[in-house]
């Protein structure tokens, strides 16, 4: 996968840039993306298009609405005949009840950053600078009903900031529905650490890391996303796993808790559709 953050900037271009959230755009494992041109034409539930990763020419990329700015893609080389490629999931927006409507990115730096602009429904065209994070992107499914019950579709969740050391256990929970959580978590190869995260954008944290004791400092700990629902907050995750896959129960404002199965979104990102 490769996990920007984004800012946003409108009002000229001696304007402020403002926070854009946490996108997921591909998900090669070695391969970033290097362009993504695509547009909507029905109020952000899909996509049609083009991308480009490094090494290689434009793609077609078709993409579906899955979830709150979460998106089921697929891709398409070889021609308009030719088949089409599960791409896997990619996270494109960050504010609730208003979906993205057109990209145009470009890097020239190999996809270590993006620029352009990007458009959200009902408005005209912002700003767009993203910057490659530490970030693993997880394809999330959700249950209800009982272990023998459908699993759903989750969204996409971002965890960690740290490269090549995933999260292997979280603990948090909100007293204020969703709008701050606070616990620990638990990188691969370590004890427990505290967690505080406060809401920035639909489902996205600014998240903070404490260790070494309550008297300690706080340090950046990346900007996370965490559930996939329109104004309906998380108010408690507790699962563990090996950092490929985390499993547990999550609990959304108003209701009980309910299954959680991440799986690292890389693991599945060039299966054919």
């Amino acid at each position: 996968m490769t996990v920007y953050v984004i800012q946003n900037q409108w009002g000229g271009i001696s304007a402020p840039w403002h926070e854009g959230g946490v996108f997921n755009i591909g998900n090669r494992a070695d391969q970033r993306p290097v362009a993504l041109k695509i547009q909507s034409g029905d109020g952000g539930h899909s996509f049609s298009g083009t991308m480009t990763y490094q090494g290689e020419g434009p793609i077609g990329v078709r993409a579906t609405l899955v979830t709150t700015n979460c998106y089921r893609v697929e891709n398409q080389w070889g021609g308009s005949n030719a088949p089409w490629h599960d791409a896997g999931l990619f996270l494109l927006g960050a504010r609730n009840g208003q979906n993205a409507v057109a990209f145009d990115l470009r890097s020239d730096d190999q996809g270590d950053t993006l620029t352009g602009t990007m458009t959200y429904q009902g408005e005209g065209p912002i700003g767009v600078k993203a910057a490659v994070s530490d970030g693993v992107a997880y394809n999330a499914q959700n249950q209800w009903g009982g272990d023998q019950a459908p699993w759903h579709p989750g969204g996409q969740f971002i965890l960690g900031c740290r490269p090549d050391q995933p999260v292997v256990a979280i603990d948090v929970s909100s007293a204020d529905s969703g709008k701050t959580l606070a616990g620990t978590i638990t990188y691969k190869g370590e004890g427990p650490i505290g967690f505080r995260g406060t809401l920035i954008m639909a489902n996205t944290y600014s998240v903070v890391n404490q260790w070494g004791g309550n008297d300690k400092p706080w340090h950046p700990g990346g900007t996370w996303v965490l559930g996939c629902r329109t104004n309906q907050g998380v108010v408690a995750i507790k699962a563990a796993g090996d950092g490929v896959e985390v499993d547990g129960t999550m609990t959304y404002q108003g209701e009980g808790p309910i299954g959680l199965e991440l799986q690292r979104s890389s693991q599945q990102a060039l299966a054919d559709a």
